[in-house]
């Protein structure tokens, strides 16, 4: 893909070069413009001046006072030149000599402005004009030469061309220099991610262009969630460690001590032992299930995801066959993370289906907050020791397999989203009953 700071260079070269073509066109062609409008009304006033000293006597013929000739018009080939006609009386500047002006006279009473070739084909700017003079109708052509002109604009244009295409360069370096520029952020955020790499800051600086800001906050959020699951990642790897150490040890006790004949306590130590290497091995593999396939930072949907979590549990589950009621809300809600959420609602969906004798029950409603509430027909846990669940690894009834960490892993994602959970006796189904209120900020509505 085409680098930013070359698709703002050409697009803003192209821009350029439209522009700077667009004023050039106008700039060389409006003192064109310009000039013959000025000629054309010196022209006019010439003419009105020469309609004034013009006299018509009786036999039609016109009779110009040379008062009112301005000296130009006088001297031979000056490049001036007027032509008058009063019925068959053609009277002509002595500028033309014997040469030849033969110009289409007008009778537009508001005269005409046209090119004409002149003696020696001068290129001549005329103006014709129709009057009413002593009762007779007199037709005036009057023109000036427009090579000298012309060649002051030539010389004009190649001058406005040299600067433009200097303004045109110095424009092409500032602009480039002024796209280096602003793209200095960019560049500056690639050396913090490196940095963000290699552990030299936790998060991308905040002092970032507004346009930027969003891109940086984006990455700070993923950032801070990989750093989340990598902590719960790690001490459920510890805990995992720690749960398979002491049978484990006990194991290798048993199997290294020679006069271990392994009598019937031995060999029940020892399957106790398997039994709960089993069952902590199978919980973490039932955690992978309920998780499915990775997909990173993508938004948990409440509606298609929980059918397929409350599937996977019966199955696991299928010797107590327990029924798994729903009751969501009717939006389509999106909510945090895929993986955390998954994570946070199978931990306690299996913690409640491990004591459940039948039934569990899923709730979710949005308010102000997203509400969540699990609860089981199980045994219940007493008040006085509800607080004990929130310690990693606190197991209440140690006969039953497992090792403690589902809800405490629940408590780090709840705290993680600044949100609250409560722990009381279900109304409906008389066993335990888990409430979870997730701030509605994050919540993302499809």
């Amino acid at each position: 893909m085409t680098s930013i700071q070359t698709r703002l260079t050409l697009w803003l070269l192209g821009s350029v070069v439209i522009l700077l073509g667009l004023h050039w066109l106008v700039t060389s062609r409006a003192p064109v413009i310009f000039t013959e409008e000025f000629v054309a009304t010196r022209l006019e006033h010439d003419a009105e001046t020469l309609i004034n000293g013009l006299h018509i006597d009786g036999s039609g013929m016109a009779v110009l006072d040379a008062d009112y000739v301005a000296p130009i018009y006088f001297r031979l080939n000056s490049g001036h030149y007027y032509l008058i006609q009063s019925q068959d009386y053609l009277l002509a500047s002595r500028s033309l000599g014997s040469g030849e002006f033969n110009v289409q006279l007008t009778e537009k009473p508001h005269g005409a402005v046209f090119y004409h070739e002149g003696p020696d084909k001068q290129k001549l700017l005329v103006w014709a004009g129709h009057y009413e003079k002593d009762g007779h109708s007199v037709s005036l052509a009057i023109a000036e030469e427009m090579s000298t002109l012309d060649e002051h604009l030539g010389r004009f244009r190649w001058r406005f061309g040299a600067v433009t295409l200097a303004l045109f360069a110095l424009l092409v370096i500032t602009q480039r220099v002024i796209v280096r520029y602003s793209l200095k952020p960019l560049e500056r955020m690639e050396q913090a991610c490196r940095r963000l790499e290699t552990g030299d800051i936790e998060q991308l600086p905040e002092d970032v262009p507004a346009e930027v800001k969003p891109l940086a906050n984006e990455i700070n959020r993923l950032v801070s969630v990989m750093q989340h699951r990598l902590v719960r990642s790690r001490n459920a790897l510890g805990n995992l460690a720690h749960g398979l150490k002491t049978p484990l040890a006990l194991l290798s006790q048993l199997v290294d001590d020679r006069n271990n004949d392994f009598d019937a306590d031995g060999r029940q130590q020892a399957q106790t032992s398997v039994a709960l290497i089993h069952s902590i091995i199978n919980r973490e593999l039932k955690r992978a299930r309920l998780a499915g396939p990775e997909s990173a930072g993508q938004k948990f949907n409440l509606n298609l995801e929980m059918p397929d979590i409350t599937n996977v549990l019966s199955k696991i589950y299928a010797d107590k066959k327990l029924e798994y009621r729903l009751d969501l809300a009717q939006d389509d809600i999106q909510y945090g993370d895929r993986e955390d959420m998954l994570e946070l609602l199978g931990n306690l969906l299996d913690n409640a289906s491990k004591w459940a004798n039948s039934q569990v029950k899923f709730t979710a409603s949005l308010g102000k907050d997203l509400r969540i509430a699990v609860e089981d027909d199980g045994p219940g846990i007493p008040a006085s020791e509800r607080d004990a669940l929130a310690v990693r690894g606190k197991r209440l009834d140690e006969a039953m397999p497992g090792s403690g960490l589902g809800l405490s892993i629940v408590m780090d994602i709840v705290n993680q989203y600044e949100g609250d959970f409560r722990f009381s006796t279900s109304a409906s189904l008389g066993g335990l009953r888990v409430d979870i209120v997730l701030p509605a900020a994050t919540i993302r509505r499809s």
